[in-house]
Order: structure tokens, then C-alpha cells, then sequence
């Protein structure tokens, strides 16, 4: 009887343990089931599945014709491993083998071919050459499976330094990460497409079966405003300025077609080679290159990353007075332009008791009309036209000219400019304003700006893509020109070309003539930045006068070479050069041949240590106009002595050119 009770209780106890044992069971199958059941499901999925990405084509960069490639994407190849896939027998040879022929660390590779993972990246992006070596010795050693050779794709750009700060280029992942190919980066990528194979829990291959393969999609072309040629051009006399005038900030050239807003070529010097971005571009660099730390290396590349014409500010100077000049006609302050005796330069204008010097203050102007005035740029004048228009309404033409915004170029990290709130400005800012300094702007503002002069008045949005070709449909898309607003009318506009014409053909800007053209232009040479002792020299190009169809300008910075730092001297003889190249590539008229002048060069003969009499004769038989800079009101030429020239000895420059000389 006891033992039947003792039997009862053990057989309760038994029962009680499995309903416990049962009920835990099925709270866990539950909370599987319904808590983890999605997420086990997918790591199932993912554990029984062979998933490998197939890297779209990125979409091809031509230039404004649509033939020359400036970007491209060359099928390479990736190659992965299944380590479960790979005989336990064949792990080592195989990790020998593929750190030999793709130049890998074997410990590293041998990690991975013996990991327990669906998949291994063993090389990424290799030439073709590399991996026909392998499938020969994957058959010869009849190896048929835990081995992938996938094609991929990789950016070349064939024309190496070319652009390089407008295209830009794309990190290992194919992605765009600076110029075009970061701004047009959903463009150009396209859509990446898939391998997929089911597999046991080891890893190996079910057959065929479900096997699921995903097309990739190939990225849309560009088809830029840039023209190849005129890039070129200006790529080439850009160099061979900046070292020449050993320019220590270097320098850049924008030039853009003033109807449409198409930028046609943007410079910066120093470039890099878009197929080495992250490499010494220079040969100081080079030298220094081991030695320098990560972050010195980051520093100096982003730095020649950047597209200075739209990520840098500087104060224009004389350029600016373009733009002054077409307010003060615009509101009827000046009507005739050749109006003799209109202004007076006395050398300088006092302004809220500051005086504000000419930059030939030492001998003043005199009576000048405002074609006069912007041919000799004329400080004062400029000044008084500022003070007349009043900062109210000139404010409201720094808006019309699209000057207080950007101007929404199609490129990556383009600034702002810098001026001095409204509010603010009292008569010594408005007087710094009007002849170009104590603000500043980027390079592709000013020629914005100035395009609206060009083209009759109209503010026209600049650009650089032109085009987009669908990769599927081969539809083109084509980016509309934008005209923003009205800056001017047409008849201003038409005055200050003319004036323009004269700043070249008899003014500052005479180094920029070239025979056959009728060229318009601004020199102009500012400080760059305060008691820096630096200089930025410039030049503002329009050819030609009758029909406007290019505004460029050139920006050096910091020129300290034998030439000097003033615009006229520097930076107008690399315009008429560049002119000389551009205007006949595009097929622009020179009109009647008959008529054209003839333009002569001369070499600036050695005036140092010579009597200002002796210097006087000198230039006279060399045809060129010397100015004696600080001259005293009585001077004794046949005993005083030049001490410094610009230009100096050597340089050439054309006939009736300005040479200035201290005593």
C-alpha cells in the first residue's frame, strides 16, 4: 500500500516536471514563432542564400560636342570567395594562389577562405589580365565552385589633369565625391543589380535552382558646356602664367558664353590627376610626400580639390567699376559718355574726411569723360558716381547683377559673396564699393555679372551640364538656359561694351589686343586680404564688341615675379593670348581684313640705373610709355635715377604699354 502511494507521488511529481518542461517548450517555440520569427526568417534567408552585388556602368562625361570623353567607366573585375564552397583539402592552395596573383598578404587571404561566412571580397576593381590567369588555374586544377569572378566597373579619366576641378572623381565604391561627379552622382551611378543561389546550412550549392540573377542598370551620360579645346587653352597659358609670375597662390580663368550661361572652360592652377586623386600633385610634394602626416596630406589635397573660381572670394578691384559704371548710365547720372571735361581727377576724393587716393594721385587725370575714366581707371571718378547713385539704389543694382547670391552653378560647394550689410554702409564703404574693394565675390559672380553687360542686359544662370542621355532609352534631356532676371537695358548695355572697347584699344587693358578682333576688357589689381602685401591682378575680357560670345576672366594671385602685380602689365597680355587662340577656334569673324591693325610686341628694355632723361629717350625709340611713379613736382631727370621697373627688363609687351618706374 505505501509502496503504491510512493508510486502515485513519483509518477505526480514526473507529470508535473513534464507539464513544466511542456509549457516552457511551447512559450519558446511561441516566442519564436511570433517574436524572432521575422528575424530568424531573414537570417536564414540571408545564411541559405549566395548574394553577390553586380556594380552598375557608371555614366560616360563628354565635353560640349558630345565626342570627347572626359569621364569614363572600364569594365574590370572583383573577386570573392564561399568559403564553405572551397575542400577543406584545396583552402591552403587556393589563399596561395590568389595572394600571389593579385600581390595580397596570404595570412589575410588564408583568414578568409577559412572563415565560416556565406562570402569573402578577396579583390576589388582588377584588370582582366589578373583574373584570366586565375580561371586558367582554377581549371587546371579543377576547381568548379567557391570561387567568384564577377564584372565590376572602374572610373578613368583619359585626359588626366584635365577639368579637374570641375569633374571631380568617385571613391573605391563608384561613388562621386567631388565636382560633377558628386553633384550629378544619382545621374551617373545607375542601379546595381544581384546574384543570387540558394544553399545548405554548409554553404554549398542546391544546383541551379532558384537561382536569381538581377540585372544592373548603367548610369545616364553628361554631356557638359565645357569645350575640351578651349579647356585646353586656357589650362595651358593659366600654368605657364602662374610660374611664370611665380603666382604663390596660383591662379584661375573662367570663360562663359554670355547668352546662354555656358560655361565653355574654368581653370585652376595648380590641378591634379583625376586618376590619382589621393597622390602629391606637385614635385615639391612628391619629395616631402612620406614624411608629411595624415593630416598635412588631407589638408594640401583638399585644397587642390577645390574650384577656386566658385569656392574663393577675393576683392575684383578696377574690374568692379564695370559694374559701377553701368548703374550710374542706367539711372541717368552720366547720358554721354564721351563728354569732355564731365569729371576732374585731382589725384584723390575726400570722402567723410578720409581722402581716397587715385592710383596716379602723384599725376592726376585731370578732366576726363567716363569713357576716359574706365579707360585710365580713374579712381576718383568711380567714387563720385557712387556717391550719386547713393547706397540705396546701389544696392538694389548688387541684386539686379546677381551679386548678393550665389549664382546656383550646377558644381558642388559654391560660396557667397561678401559685402557689408545695407544697413551698414556708410559714404567711406559705398566710395570702397565703387572702384572694387572692401568686398568680395567669386570669380563666376563677377563673370556672371558681366555677361549681363554682354548680352544686352539679361541675368543668365551660368552652367556646365548641358545634357543627360538616358542609358536605357537614349532620351536626351536638355538643361534649359535660365535667364534670372534684368540687370540693364540694352542701350547701357551697348555704352559700356564701347567703353570696354576702349580700355583695350587705347586705355590700361592694351596688352589684350589681338589684330583682327575687337576686344573689350578691365584690368584690375586689388590687395588680397589687409597688410597681407599680397596682390590679386585680374582681367575682364569681352570678344567680340559687336556680338558678344565670350566673357572671360583671369585671376592671379599673388604674383611676385619680374612682371609685377599690376593687371594691365600680368594678367591683359595672357588675355590677348588666350583671345588669340579662342576667337578663331570658334570660327569668330574677323571682319574686314583691310582694316585690321596691326598689332607690335616689343621686349621691355633694361631702365634701372638709368637718369630719368636717359630712361625717357630709351622709350621713346622703343615705343613704349614710361610713368614715373611718386614724381615730385620739380625733377631733375638728368640726375635722378630710376631704382625699379614693371614690367622688368626682358619681358614682352606690346608697343604704346605703360612701363612704371620708381625714382
Amino acid at each position: 500500500m505505501r509502496a503504491n502511494l510512493s508510486m502515485k507521488k513519483r509518477m505526480r511529481n514526473i507529470l508535473f516536471v513534464m507539464f513544466i518542461l511542456i509549457t516552457l517548450l511551447i512559450g519558446r517555440i511561441g516566442f519564436i514563432q511570433f517574436v524572432q520569427g521575422k528575424e530568424l526568417s531573414e537570417m536564414a534567408y540571408e545564411q541559405q542564400t549566395l548574394d553577390r552585388s553586380i556594380n552598375p556602368k557608371r555614366g560616360t562625361i563628354y565635353d560640349r560636342t558630345g565626342e570627347n570623353v572626359l569621364a569614363v567607366s572600364s569594365t574590370v573585375e572583383t573577386v570573392t570567395v564561399n568559403p564553405g564552397n572551397i575542400a577543406k583539402e584545396d583552402k591552403e592552395k587556393v589563399a596561395q594562389k590568389l595572394a600571389e596573383i593579385f600581390e595580397l598578404d596570404y595570412d589575410t587571404v588564408l583568414k578568409k577562405v577559412n572563415k565560416r561566412s556565406s562570402i569573402e571580397t578577396i579583390a576589388k576593381k582588377v584588370e582582366k589580365e589578373k583574373t584570366d590567369l586565375l580561371r586558367q588555374w582554377m581549371n587546371e586544377n579543377n576547381i568548379t565552385t567557391g570561387i567568384n569572378i564577377d564584372e565590376d566597373t572602374k572610373r578613368y579619366y583619359p585626359n588626366n589633369n584635365l577639368a579637374s576641378q570641375i569633374i571631380g572623381f568617385c571613391g573605391s565604391d563608384n561613388q562621386g565625391l567631388d565636382g560633377i561627379e558628386a553633384k550629378y552622382d544619382e545621374v551617373l551611378a545607375g542601379s546595381k543589380g544581384s546574384i543570387k543561389r540558394h544553399t545548405d546550412a554548409k554553404g554549398g550549392e542546391i544546383g541551379t535552382e532558384g537561382e536569381n540573377y538581377v540585372s544592373a542598370i548603367d548610369g545616364n551620360d553628361l554631356i557638359l558646356t565645357i569645350d575640351m579645346n578651349i579647356q585646353s587653352i586656357i589650362e595651358k597659358y593659366l600654368q605657364e602664367a602662374c610660374i611664370d609670375n611665380v603666382c604663390t597662390d596660383g591662379g584661375n580663368i573662367v570663360v562663359m558664353n554670355p547668352k546662354n550661361g555656358d560655361i565653355l572652360g574654368m581653370a585652376t592652377y595648380p590641378s591634379y590627376n583625376l586618376n590619382e586623386p589621393f597622390e602629391a600633385y606637385t614635385d615639391e610634394l612628391k619629395q616631402n610626400w612620406d614624411n608629411m602626416s595624415q593630416e598635412d596630406k588631407t589638408k594640401s589635397l583638399q585644397a587642390v580639390w577645390r574650384n577656386r573660381a566658385i569656392t574663393d572670394t577675393y576683392e575684383p578691384g578696377s574690374t568692379f567699376k564695370t559694374i559701377t559704371a553701368s548703374a550710374a548710365l542706367e539711372e541717368g547720372i552720366v547720358t554721354d559718355i564721351d563728354k569732355e571735361g564731365e569729371f576732374t581727377c585731382t589725384g584723390g576724393i575726400e570722402v567723410a574726411g578720409v581722402r581716397i587716393k587715385c592710383w596716379r594721385y602723384y599725376r592726376p587725370h585731370g578732366a576726363e569723360s567716363l569713357r576716359q575714366a574706365l579707360m585710365n581707371s580713374c579712381n576718383p571718378v568711380f567714387i563720385g558716381l557712387g556717391q550719386k547713385i547713393g547706397v540705396t539704389k546701389y544696392f538694389e543694382y548688387l541684386k539686379k547683377f546677381g551679386l548678393l547670391e550665389i549664382t546656383g552653378v550646377d558644381l558642388p560647394g559654391e560660396a557667397n559673396s561678401i559685402f557689408i550689410k545695407q544697413e551698414k554702409a556708410g559714404p567711406v564703404e559705398l566710395a570702397t564699393i565703387s572702384f572694387g574693394q572692401r568686398f568680395e565675390i567669386t570669380p563666376l559672380q563677377l563673370v556672371t555679372a558681366v555677361s549681363a553687360i554682354a548680352n544686352g542686359g539679361n541675368l543668365v544662370k551660368p552652367r556646365v551640364v548641358k545634357e543627360i542621355i538616358d542609358s536605357q532609352t537614349k532620351e536626351v534631356t536638355k538643361m534649359e538656359t535660365e535667364i534670372r532676371g534684368t540687370a540693364i537695358t540694352k542701350e547701357t548695355s551697348e555704352k559700356v561694351l564701347s567703353m570696354m572697347e576702349s580700355v583695350v584699344s587705347e586705355g590700361t587693358g592694351k596688352n589684350a589686343k589681338v589684330a583682327g578682333y575687337r576686344i573689350g576688357g578691365k584690368t584690375g589689381t586689388s590687395e588680397d586680404g589687409v597688410n597681407t602685401n599680397k596682390y590679386v591682378t585680374s582681367f575682364l575680357g569681352v570678344a567680340p564688341i559687336e556680338d558678344p560670345q565670350i566673357v572671360m576672366l583671369i585671376t592671379l594671385y599673388n604674383p611676385t615675379g619680374e612682371g609685377g602685380h599690376q593687371g594691365g602689365g600680368v594678367a591683359a597680355p595672357l588675355g590677348g593670348q588666350i583671345f588669340s587662340e579662342i576667337l578663331p577656334y570658334l570660327e569668330v569673324s574677323q571682319g574686314n581684313q583691310e582694316e585690321v591693325e596691326v598689332i607690335n610686341q616689343v621686349t621691355v628694355p633694361e631702365l634701372e640705373g638709368k637718369t630719368v632723361k636717359e630712361a625717357e629717350q630709351i622709350a621713346k625709340e622703343s615705343n613704349i610709355n614710361l610713368v614715373i611713379e611718386n614724381e615730385p613736382e620739380e625733377l631733375d631727370e638728368g640726375n635722378v635715377i630710376i631704382k625699379e621697373q614693371t614690367p622688368k627688363a626682358g619681358i614682352v609687351i606690346n608697343e604704346g604699354t605703360n612701363v612704371y618706374c620708381g625714382i
